[in-house]
């Protein structure tokens, strides 16, 4: 892949982030800041973004997002082989959610 065509990605996927927040902070505040991690100033300012806002805000050559897997362990237990799929979900959300307070503990 070009360095032309990553900022490309970078920015479609910063724009896509961004409408995809708009779209459910809007339908569920609360639970948009959930998925998202974010909290109520945040989802507040995110809302409120004109459409040129978030255009400036997309075309930066860096992600706005950041992955919430802070290391390679939380990432290899939860891709690792279960035989059931349905608890696999449930422990991806109590990761996320104990570090969606962690960071607000801070």
């Amino acid at each position: 892949m070009q360095d032309d065509d990553v900022l490309k990605c970078i920015h479609h996927l910063n724009l896509s982030t961004l409408l995809l927040s708009q779209r459910m902070i809007e339908k569920d505040k609360v639970m948009a800041m959930y998925r998202l991690g974010i909290d109520e100033k945040t989802a507040d300012i995110l809302s409120n973004l004109s459409a040129s806002q978030m255009l400036v805000l997309s075309e930066t050559n860096q992600l706005t997002f950041q992955f919430r897997f802070k290391n390679s362990a939380m990432i290899e237990k939860l891709t690792e082989e279960s035989r059931i799929s349905d608890i696999k979900q449930m422990h991806t959300g109590i990761l996320l959610s104990s570090l969606l307070l962690d960071s607000i503990n801070k």
